[in-house]
């Protein structure tokens, strides 16, 4: 029974110890320049006072701006640009530039092609400049921003039809970029041309949405790949037997989409780093912030510092 006693008190202790909070060191930070102005092209020298665990820097540049760092969504204009160029068949208006903001996004192999079909979809083809021949046509820019207003995600598509008895158009897409452009001159990308493709946004690295195909009518399909998107129907009129409709369609997006502005990390807790340098390659005023914080398995504490650096 001695034992036992023993054992369990033992075991009391050791789940007290485990309770205990861990202490935060206390977090003293300051930041100061060496120079109340720099030149653009030279390096700006910051020095620390204090040993914080962290401290990322965010130099007040355009996409490293402290206030935007959990910015999501802004509004802009998504400009939308692609090239087409017509290879083959004379069969007119089979091509055209699809939007809709209700659409499912139900697109496999198995799928009902009903899911597209009982869809709103808009035409906005007369927004684009088209090919007529084999030499590739940039689209121009398609601005999006009346159907950005609506504040909703969309998807957009290519939209192929051809009838039956002659020869069947071939279509080649190249170049798709959907960009929300800013008024401070930021664009972010929000779609590309790549059936599975990453991008990076200003130090920010995400997936676009990614394409998929689908046949309603006929036995032709889109073909996909990072580079283009092709889809060619009967080449002679006597295999002509069926019309076509058959879709390339890419979304959810969201028009406004942002990535949040970066940081770049000065120190880490493995390291202790007295000051820090930084060239900015234009002239300008710059709100210079510098997060430093402290952090264990129990909390985190952590303090801003903003500095205005003048670079001439």
């Amino acid at each position: 029974m001695r034992i036992n006693i023993i054992t369990v008190a033992l075991g009391m202790a050791v789940l007290a110890s485990c309770s205990k909070k861990m202490d935060l060191r206390a977090l003293d930070f300051d930041v100061h320049t060496d120079s109340p102005s720099y030149t653009a092209g030279s390096p700006a020298t910051f020095r620390f006072n204090g040993n914080p665990d962290n401290i990322t820097f965010f130099s007040g540049e355009v996409g490293k701006r402290y206030a935007f760092k959990d910015r999501t969504a802004a509004a802009g204009i998504p400009q939308l640009k692609f090239s087409t160029a017509l290879n083959g068949g004379v069969q007119p208006n089979s091509l055209a530039l699809m939007i809709s903001s209700d659409f499912g996004g139900n697109v496999t192999n198995t799928s009902d092609p009903s899911a597209i079909t009982s869809a709103s979809w808009t035409d906005i083809s007369s927004r684009a400049v088209w090919a007529v021949n084999g030499t590739a046509v940039a689209s121009g820019t398609v601005d999006l921003s009346d159907i950005a207003s609506a504040g909703k995600p969309v998807y957009i598509a290519f939209k192929y039809t051809a009838a039956a008895g002659s020869i069947q158009n071939r279509w080649t897409i190249t170049g798709f970029s959907l960009r929300n452009l800013l008024n401070d001159g930021t664009a972010y990308t929000i779609d590309t041309l790549p059936t599975f493709a990453t991008v990076t946004n200003y130090g920010n690295t995400g997936n676009v949405p990614g394409w998929a195909a689908k046949t309603v009518a006929g036995t032709f399909r889109w073909t996909l790949s990072a580079t283009n998107l092709v889809i060619a129907g009967a080449t002679t009129a006597a295999a002509a037997t069926d019309a076509l409709e058959a879709w390339a369609i890419t979304g959810p997006v969201d028009l406004k989409k942002v990535t949040p502005d970066a940081g770049v990390i000065v120190k880490t807790m493995a390291n202790t780093v007295p000051a820090f340098g930084y060239t900015y390659a234009n002239a300008g005023n710059y709100e210079a912030v510098f997060l430093a914080g402290n952090a264990n398995a129990d909390g985190q504490k952590s303090t801003v510092k903003t500095i205005t650096v003048q670079v001439q």
